[in-house]
C-alpha cells in the first residue's frame, strides 16, 4: 500500500503566500488540510488556492488568538480532519501559512516515511529544573482583551499542573501516527490538563511538545535539550524539526522574516522548510519554484 502524508496548515493572511506553498505541496500521496483563522475572509484564500482533490479547507472555523490555546484546538480540529476521512496517514505535519518548501518532495516524503518525531523541545518549564516557570506558573490571558485582563495577564500566580513535566519547543512538527495518538489519547483522558492551559503562555509551544515528551515516544524526538552539552548552541540553532527558523533577536515574539539574501543558507541547511516568508519574499519564493546553482 502506497503511504499516504496529512499537512496541516494554519493560516490566517497572505493567501498568495499559502497558495505557493500549497502548490509546492501538489502530490498524490500529499493531503493537505487547511484551517483559517475564523477573523479573515475565507474568499480570497479559496480564490488564490481553489479546493481541489488534496486539498480540503475546514469549514467549522476558530477564531485564532496569538499564544492562545485557540491555536491548539484549531490544531486539533486539523489533526481530526485529517483522521475522519479513514486514512491511515503515515505522517501528520504542521506548517504556517507562511512556510517555505526549500527541498525536493521526494526528499521530504522520504524524511516523513521515517521513525523520527521531527518536533524540538528547548526548556523545562516545572519541575527543579524550570528555566521558564512563568509560562505556565502565572495566568496569561491572551484571549481576554479587556483592560482588566490585559493588565493582570502575567502577574497571577497560579498551581502548575503536575499530571506530566511540562516543556516548550517549536509549534511547528511533523509527527507519526504513532504520536498523534498518544496526544489524542493524552488528551481524552485528561481533560483538565488541556483546561488548565486556556491560560499558558503559548500554548501551542507547550501541549503536543509535552505529550510526547512524556510518552514511550520521547526517544525519538529529533531535538531534545536533555540530549545535548553546548545548550547555548542548540538554541541558536535554526534547525526547528524539519524548519529553518531564525529566532536571532531574542527579543522578538515573531521570527526573522526571510529573504533573497537567505537562499544560499537555506540550501545548505538541512532543514526541509523555512518559515516564515510573506509578500516581500517573492524572489525567495520564486527561487525554491525551479532549482538553480547558488554561488555559496
Amino acid at each position: 500500500m502506497t503511504d499516504r502524508f496529512a499537512v496541516l496548515v494554519l493560516a490566517h493572511h497572505q493567501p498568495r503566500v499559502l497558495a505557493a506553498l500549497l502548490d509546492s505541496l501538489r502530490h498524490p500521496q500529499i493531503d493537505v488540510y487547511v484551517h483559517v483563522d475564523a477573523k479573515s475572509d475565507l474568499g480570497p484564500f479559496l480564490a488564490a488556492a481553489p479546493e481541489r482533490t488534496g486539498l480540503t479547507y475546514l469549514t467549522n472555523r476558530r477564531e485564532v488568538s496569538w499564544g492562545g490555546l485557540s491555536m491548539v484546538y484549531a490544531t486539533l480540529d486539523l489533526v481530526s480532519a485529517a483522521r475522519a476521512t479513514g486514512h491511515r496517514y503515515r505522517r501528520f505535519a504542521l506548517h504556517s501559512g507562511a512556510d517555505l518548501c526549500i527541498a525536493p518532495i521526494d526528499d521530504v516524503l522520504e524524511a516523513w516515511s521515517g521513525e523520527t518525531e521531527f518536533m524540538r523541545i528547548d526548556w523545562h518549564l516545572s519541575g527543579p529544573r524550570a528555566e521558564r516557570a512563568h509560562v505556565v506558573g502565572r495566568r496569561h490571558f491572551l484571549e481576554d482583551s479587556t483592560p482588566l485582563r490585559a493588565r493582570l495577564s502575567g502577574r497571577v500566580p497560579r498551581r502548575v499542573d503536575a499530571t506530566i513535566p511540562l516543556f516548550q519547543g517549536s509549534t511547528w512538527w511533523a509527527l507519526s501516527p504513532d504520536a498523534i495518538d498518544e496526544v489524542m489519547r493524552f488528551l481524552a483522558e485528561h481533560p483538565k490538563w488541556l483546561r488548565f492551559h486556556r491560560h499558558t503562555l503559548c500554548a501551542d509551544e507547550v501541549v503536543f511538545q509535552s505529550i510526547v515528551a512524556a510518552s514511550p515516544l520521547a526517544n525519538r524526538i529529533a531535538q531534545h535539550v536533555d540530549r545535548v552539552t553546548d545548550v547555548a548552541s542548540y538554541l541558536a540553532d535554526p534547525l526547528h524539526g524539519l524548519h529553518y527558523i531564525d529566532w536571532s533577536d531574542p527579543q522578538s515574539i515573531n521570527p526573522r522574516g526571510l529573504t533573497i539574501a537567505d537562499e544560499a543558507g537555506l540550501r545548505r541547511s538541512p532543514a526541509m522548510f523555512a518559515r516564515k516568508v510573506d509578500e516581500q519574499s517573492w524572489d525567495l519564493i520564486d527561487a525554491f519554484r525551479s532549482p538553480r546553482p547558488v554561488t555559496p
